[in-house]
């Protein structure tokens, strides 16, 4: 064999690709199939980067589940957010405990519940101290970088150069409490955000009581709070446990709501760790069963029954466990139901000496909170399509296996998981789109939604990772960006002249 040959042997195809690639023209070759991990931006995107003015819709970010920093507002001192490894990882100290539960009282609706733990702004980056060494866990700082990267000024840092605007908004709220009493303070929130908009505006430009339409980026739980809020606005549910039809109220508001990572169907490990407790890192104690219990969110992102989530060991009908029937709860012991969590419950409940009280308050509070759970999912159940005016966009993981399905044994209570499909590690890529699919028995072809996506983007990455992806980043901002909605079009036509980069 001549060398020539030898070598061409040896060399890979992607090697030899190259060179063929390299003795092409400067501006490309026909033949490469080099990736990229980085784009280029032109002169365009700058433009659009550096653009300040009422083309650009304010943006607000929520966060989701666990993603907002709780304090004790008399002692300063941090409830949820920083985290140490000590000896005794076990549970929160007795103290903490109380804060980080949600009081339970006996005939006071879910919504009107108070906790003395406040809210002390969005976890950009969650701290914890392992063996003495302090690391910080990114959490929303990197989603906050990618809109400040294209021009966006945050309202908790100085302004950019060549900015005087800030129209990046933080809604930081109680994670733990209901999801319609949330949907009521984002009203508020955006309603003084709009204020201030409207302010800015009429100082730079004149324009009086501009229409400032909010474009709305939502992770995790914050994109159910979100799409209820964009249904329904302030409004809470009906009293009587009836499910209206969605009024739209806050598309009034709403330009653009961009989902990420929704468990819009429901997640099942929402049951497996308000049986089994739940660590959220190895920095982080136990939350026992009886603390997350008392969290009205958890029960509001359990799966629908009709998922078929969980179902009862060797039932050959394969129905699916009414995971919303307070019966259940008791029949298997679990949650606030489980009399072991009685030692939880002596510390959230220390006036109350009776084993016997204690238990009749945790099952009132369990089944406040599947009632209302029940009456949320039914609610954000409802088939109906927004007003053209918004755009809904939606951006999951699909590359890690995912909690799907479990069976529960009738006489421990004991779950165990035996399916799981592709996901973000949290949500399935079914709970994201909603796809009601997942709880037939046989396969029917296309998809079967409550929600009329605009467009949706699939992502190789877990629940927080998404946030950290260049394809994330590239097709976030377009969807702020470049993307019109036809309220956008009706504004340009009104105000045509503020749209002109030049004047």
């Amino acid at each position: 064999m001549s060398f020539s040959k030898a070598l061409l042997c040896f060399m890979s195809v992607a090697s030899i690709s190259a060179i063929i690639s390299g003795c092409s023209t400067s501006t490309g070759s026909y033949e490469s199939f080099q990736e990229y991990k980085t784009p280029i931006y032109g002169e365009v995107a700058k433009w659009t980067r550096d653009y300040e003015g009422i083309a650009r819709n304010p943006v607000i970010i929520v966060h989701g589940f666990l993603g907002a920093k709780l304090i004790d507002p008399k002692t300063r001192k941090n409830i949820w957010g920083n985290f140490r490894l000590s000896d005794d990882i076990t549970a929160f100290p007795p103290e903490r405990s109380r804060m980080l539960a949600v009081p339970m009282t006996p005939g006071l609706a879910l919504q009107n519940l108070k906790s003395s733990a406040v809210v002390r702004g969005l976890m950009e980056e969650a701290k914890a101290r392992v063996f003495g060494v302090n690391v910080s866990l990114s959490s929303y700082s990197s989603l906050i970088k990618i809109l400040t990267d294209a021009g966006y000024c945050v309202e908790n840092k100085p302004l950019q150069k060549g900015k005087t605007i800030k129209n990046l908004f933080l809604f930081g709220y109680d994670w733990r409490r209901d999801l319609p009493y949330n949907s009521a303070l984002l009203a508020k929130f955006i309603a003084k955000k709009k204020a201030y908009m409207q302010r800015q505006y009429e100082k730079r430009y004149g324009i009086k009581n501009y229409d400032v339409q909010f474009d709305v980026i939502a992770h995790s739980m914050g994109g159910l709070l979100s799409r209820y809020y964009l249904r329904y606005g302030a409004a809470d549910m009906p009293a009587d446990g009836s499910i209206a039809k969605p009024t739209w109220a806050g598309s009034k508001q709403i330009d653009k709501l961009l989902v990420v990572g929704t468990p819009n169907g429901g997640y099942l490990d929402t049951v497996l760790e308000m049986v089994r407790g739940m660590r959220i890192n190895p920095a982080a104690p136990m939350v026992a069963p009886g603390i997350l219990g008392t969290w009205a969110t958890y029960y509001q992102m359990m799966p629908p029954t009709s998922t078929r989530s969980v179902i009862y060991k060797g039932d050959p009908s394969k129905k699916g466990v009414d995971i919303f029937d307070p019966k259940v709860w008791i029949d298997l012991k679990w949650g606030l139901a489980d009399p072991k969590q009685d030692k939880i419950l002596k510390v959230l409940l220390p006036k109350v000496k009776k084993v016997s009280e204690r238990r009749k308050i945790a099952l009132e509070h369990l089944t406040k909170c599947l009632k209302r759970a029940k009456q949320f999912t039914d609610t954000m159940r409802v088939n109906a399509s927004p007003p053209d005016d918004v755009k809904l966009f939606l951006f999951l993981g699909d590359a890690v296996e995912t909690n799907r399905r479990a069976t529960v044994d009738r006489k421990t209570g004991k779950l165990h998981v035996f399916d799981q499909d592709p996901g973000d590690g949290k949500v399935l890529v079914a709970s994201a789109l909603w796809d009601e699919r997942m709880g037939l028995l046989k396969w029917v072809p296309y998809i079967i939604c409550p929600i009329d996506w605009t467009a949706v983007y699939r992502l190789p990455a877990a629940h927080m990772g998404i946030t950290k992806m260049e394809f994330f980043a590239d097709n976030m901002t377009w969807c702020l960006l470049v993307t019109k909605t036809p309220a956008q079009i009706r504004r340009q036509k009104i105000y045509k002249k503020y749209y002109d980069l030049n004047w």
